[in-house]
Formats: C-alpha cells, sequence, structure tokens
C-alpha cells in the first residue's frame, strides 16, 4: 500500500514525500507553500550539528532577502520571539488542525503585525522580546502576506527557516511530512564506517581502539573497501557516516531512518521525523562527539547510551551493542532512508574472534573520580568546586583533573576540567576561588574558558560565599579574570552636528573585548527609542520615525558591558 501511495503521487521530476516507518498520519493537502517559488533547500530537518538538530527545514531565496512569507493555513499568531540570537525575527502560527507553523530569520513583520510588535517594544522599552497571544489578537487567513525573508538571528545568509510543529507538545515535525514537494529522486551517500570496543575487552583488529574503513559505491549499493574480513572480539558496535542529497543541490543533507542488522538480527533502529527540543542536545551522544569536534566529521553511531532519553530508538537489541564470541564470520548490514523513501545499502563482513581467555580486564579508576550519568556528582577541593547534577552525563565518566600555573590576565591558575571532547548535556555550576584578587578589582572579576592560544571567552561568574560562581555546559580550561574595559562605540553613518534628513536609520557597530554588550539603551531627546541588534554584525539600528523632530535633536547612546563597564556616545543630529 505504501508503494502504491507514492505512485499515486508522483508527479513527473517531482516526489510529494510520504512518512518512512512511521505511524502518524499527517495532512498533505491542508497547508500551503510559505513561499510562492519552488522550495530549493539550504538546510534540512534533522541535520546533526554540534549541540542540536536543525529543527526545520532552511528555503533558499536566491540570496536576497525581502520576499514575501505567506501563512500556510487559517490561524492567529500565537507568539512572537524577536531575538539578536536564534531565529531573530521570527513568527508563530496557530491553525484549527492543531499544528503550529514558525517563520525564522524574518527580515520585517507585515504592517498590522509590525505595528503591534512596535507598540510593544515601546511600551517595554525593548528590542528584544518573547510575548505569547492569545487566539483573537492576531488573526490570519491562509495565503496572508505575514512578513518578509531576511537574515536576522544567528543565520548565516539571507533564507526562511520554517518549522512545523505539534501545537499540543510543540514537538517539531519534519514538514516535508505535510505534502510540500521538493525535488528528490536521490539516495543518500555512505562514507565511512567506524567499529568501536564498547568496552575494555572489546577488540576491533586485535585493538582497543576504534577503527575507521572507507567505503566503496555509489546509487544506493554500498560496501566497505577491506581486503580481508576484519576482526571483531567481545562486544563492539558500529558507526556510519552518511547524509543525503537532493536533486538540483549540492547540499548534504539529514539522514531519517538507520536500521543494523547482524546476519539476520536487526540490532538497531533510528527515524528521526520528530522530536521534542529537551531532547535536540542528546545529538551529541549520538555522534561521534570527538571526532565531530576534533575533525568536523559526523560519524552517526548504532548505540544508545546508558543516559540518552532521544526518542527516535526502536527494535534496537542490548543499546546496539553486539557480543562476538564465536569463530564465524557475521554479514553487517546498513540501510539507510531519507524523507521520500530513496534508500541506499551497505553490507559486509566480520570475522568474529572469540576473546582469549583470562584476557578480560576489570575497568580501574582513580578512588573518587568516578562521575557516574545516572547520579548528582560532585568534585571539590580548595580551590573549586563542580558539580554536575544527575543526568548531566550520557555514559559513566573517570573525570580527570589537572591544574597548570597562571597565565597572563588571569587571576588564579588554570583548571582542566576532563576535556572538550567530552560533551555535557546540562548546565553544571562551578566555583572557582581566585588566588589574588584585589580588592578593587573583584566586581570586574569573571570566570573564563582559556583556549589553546591563551586567549579568554568569558562564561560569568557572580560572588557567592568567597567564589566566584557560573554555569557551564561544556569541559575545558577554566580561570579568573577581570573586565574594566568599557565597550566601543562606533557611529557607522552619524557623526556630531550631521544632517542626516535624507538618510533612513541611525547606525552604530558596538563591540566589547571580554564579558560582551549586555545592555543598551538609545535616546533622542531624551525619549527611549527602538534600536535593532545585529549580533553578528554588532549593529545596532534606528529606523527614523516621528521620534526625530525637524531641526535639532539630541542622540545619546549608553552601552554597557556584564561587568559594568559603561560607554557613551552623544551627537546633535540635524533633521
Amino acid at each position: 500500500m505504501r508503494y502504491l501511495l507514492l505512485f499515486l503521487l508522483f508527479i513527473p521530476g517531482m516526489l510529494a514525500p510520504v512518512p518512512v516507518n512511521d505511524t502518524a498520519v499527517y495532512p498533505k493537502n491542508y497547508f500551503r507553500s510559505p513561499v510562492d517559488f519552488r522550495i530549493l533547500l539550504a538546510g534540512s530537518f534533522g541535520e546533526v550539528r554540534k549541540n542540536h538538530f536543525h529543527s526545520g527545514i532552511d528555503i533558499r531565496t536566491e540570496g536576497v532577502e525581502g520576499k514575501p512569507v505567506y501563512a500556510i493555513a487559517d490561524g492567529y499568531v500565537s507568539r512572537i520571539n524577536i531575538s539578536s540570537t536564534g531565529f531573530g525575527n521570527a513568527l508563530y502560527l496557530n491553525h484549527p488542525n492543531g499544528y503550529t507553523s514558525v517563520y525564522g530569520h524574518l527580515q520585517r513583520y507585515n504592517s498590522t503585525i509590525g505595528a503591534w510588535i512596535k507598540a510593544q517594544q515601546y511600551k517595554k522599552e525593548s528590542f528584544e522580546m518573547d510575548i505569547p497571544l492569545e487566539p483573537g489578537v492576531l488573526k490570519v487567513k491562509k495565503g496572508d502576506v505575514i512578513a518578509f525573508t531576511g537574515n536576522s538571528g544567528a543565520s548565516g545568509g539571507p533564507h526562511l527557516h520554517f518549522e512545523i510543529r505539534d501545537a499540543a507538545t510543540q514537538e517539531t515535525i519534519n514538514p516535508l511530512l505535510f505534502g510540500f514537494q521538493v525535488k528528490d529522486d536521490v539516495p543518500p551517500v555512505i562514507s565511512a564506517i567506524r567499529i568501536y570496543p564498547a568496552d575494555e575487552n572489546g577488540l576491533v583488529d586485535d585493538r582497543n581502539s576504534a577503527e575507521g574503513f572507507p567505503v566503496a559505491g555509489s546509487d544506493g549499493a554500498y560496501t566497505v573497501k577491506f581486503k580481508d574480513p576484519v576482526t571483531v572480539s567481545g562486544n563492539v558496535y558500529f558507526g556510519i557516516h552518511t547524509w543525503d542529497l537532493i536533486n538540483d543541490n549540492s547540499l548534504k543533507t539529514g539522514i531519517t531512518s538507520i536500521e543494523l542488522t547482524i546476519d539476520t538480527t536487526r540490532v538497531f533502529s533510528q527515524n528521526l521525523q520528530r522530536f521534542a527540543f529537551p531532547e535536540t542536545r542528546y545529538v551529541n551522544s549520538m555522534v561521534d562527539y570527538p571526532l565531530l569536534v576534533n575533525s568536523n566529521q559526523t560519524i552517526l553511531r548504532s548505540y544508545i547510551a546508558p543516559n540518552n532519553n532521544l526518542n527516535v530508538f526502536s527494535k534496537t537489541k542490548n543499546r546496539g551493542i553486539v557480543n562476538f564470541s564465536d569463530k564465524k564470520e557475521h554479514r553487517v548490514t546498513y540501510i539507510v532512508r531519507d524523507i521520500v523513501g530513496n534508500t541506499s545499502k551497505l553490507s559486509f563482513t566480520v570475522k568474529s574472534v572469540p576473546p582469549v581467555s583470562g584476557s578480560v580486564k576489570k575497568h580501574k579508576t582513580i578512588e573518587g573520580t568516578l562521575f557516574t550519568c545516572r547520579n548528582e556528582n560532585k568534585f571539590t577541593n580548595s580551590d573549586l568546586t563542580l558539580v554536575l547534577p544527575k543526568e548531566a552525563l550520557y555514559e559513566d565518566l573517570d573525570f580527570h583533573y589537572s591544574v597548570s600555573p597562571a597565565v597572563k590576565g588571569s587571576f588564579s591558575r588554570v583548571f582542566h576540567l576532563q576535556d572538550e571532547d567530552t560533551p555535557i548535556h546540562t548546565f553544571c555550576t562551578l566555583f572557582i576561588k581566585p588566588e589574588r584578587m584585589p580588592k578593587e578589582l573583584s566586581a570586574k572579576a569573571l570566570i573564563v574558558k582559556v583556549d589553546d592560544k591563551g586567549g579568554f571567552s568569558s562564561r560569568g561568574g557572580k560572588w557567592e560565599d568567597g567564589a566566584l560562581k557560573t554555569q557551564i555546559r561544556e569541559f575545558g580550561n577554566f580561570t579568573v579574570a577581570v573586565d574594566t574595559t568599557p565597550p566601543v562605540i562606533r557611529p557607522v553613518n552619524i557623526l556630531p552636528n550631521k544632517n542626516i534628513k535624507a538618510q533612513g536609520s541611525i547606525q552604530v557597530k558596538v563591540s566589547d573585548n571580554l564579558s560582551g554588550v549586555k545592555y543598551y539603551r538609545g535616546t533622542i531627546n531624551g525619549k527611549w527609542i527602538l534600536m535593532s541588534y545585529d549580533l553578528k554584525e554588532h549593529l545596532l539600528k534606528y529606523d527614523c520615525d516621528d521620534h526625530l523632530k525637524p531641526g535639532k535633536n539630541e542622540f545619546r547612546l549608553l552601552v554597557r558591558d556584564d561587568t559594568g563597564n559603561e560607554s557613551v556616545y552623544q551627537a546633535s543630529l540635524i533633521r
């Protein structure tokens, strides 16, 4: 029946997406396209990225901003989020059929929505806002122009980020399951596999370390490039480097489902068609995280860590760990599918070798350094305290700690907490007691992370019981520094006594050397004005309106960083 439906939905050159191994049935003809041109993707649903899955599709806009964005169905504006990061200018619509559509990185909103937003911003005297709306405030009809495409927030270039969510749970769902047509008859690509010992006794080619192997093949049929079967012994698991391609696009996009069988037994299966946002960081457990961090290579592990609670796995045996203890050859088969059902198959043979008698090793740890993934863990000494809440780790960890001398600009030694190859799921609390801190500088102190070249990046910090306290979400090297340097304000298109009657905006760039811009306030003639903040460009922008009066106007901008340093720029401007 599934193949029949796919055939009936076929249009020459176009494939209408259908669910793959999913019992959910999504409406195919309810929503219209959010744009009035052919959908070409700049990013796909579920793409694996550091710390998160991509939560929607990115629609290309030919490198330009300002293209109309349409309501995909009747509904109402349920949320407006405006930020210098993330989705930037974002709009959320709730629809009667139980779904929410999301539109991100917008340039601007339509006149009605835009006027409502501006009124709220002036009321709150804040550019950034995150406001839920009641159903009757801003209604929309299917096909209404609700906004225009842009490049706001953390966007890497002009495009439309588009999502469909379950309104009740806010789980995000692959939009291509709803009938939006994207040309795709290309099967996924498989380029490599990796075999991992699952414990101290697992062996791959007689070594207790992971081994990678290149893959040969194309057009959906692949095999591994090794002359003789690789030998495996004890508990091991597998990983695969794979991606999808779409017609008329060189973009490497995300895979929807992966199945792994050994001989005729399925040992692992995952299907990423929807996920809840609290789950998205589990991507760091799904991938070979050290390989991603150190070489930017994405290996998807066919293994479920003890504290990986991502709800995309099914029909998995022993969390994907396979025990090889006989003397037989075994056939390993991967089946990889994209969202429309294009399929690739990789098949190869491994040689099982029984573990040598007496070779079983017992796991050893230094007393006091074993962190368990299910419980809270605390490491403390006279200089430092680190508290990991329960389930902050994906697996049990032999925690490594060391100290090195202070570096230039630091007010404590450098504390080495594990390494950056080990991911952390939730925020952890870090206390550091500076060894020397002049009283006059204590208000400017903060915890910083130290990179390989000795550079600092702020992690903030507040004093508590004689120590600086902050939240961290990654291991690494940390110390205490101070930020006494005020932010820098650099006018872009204004100067004192300039006549600005012919220009449409006031633009100013702001930057800070360490702790970061925390607060800014722009005024004209003493009254607050709306200045949008583009963090990636370090740009504050005020669109000239009736707050500017004919004749002389006094513009003032105050910028404050996270340790309280302030800078002020003032200029008389003529209109």
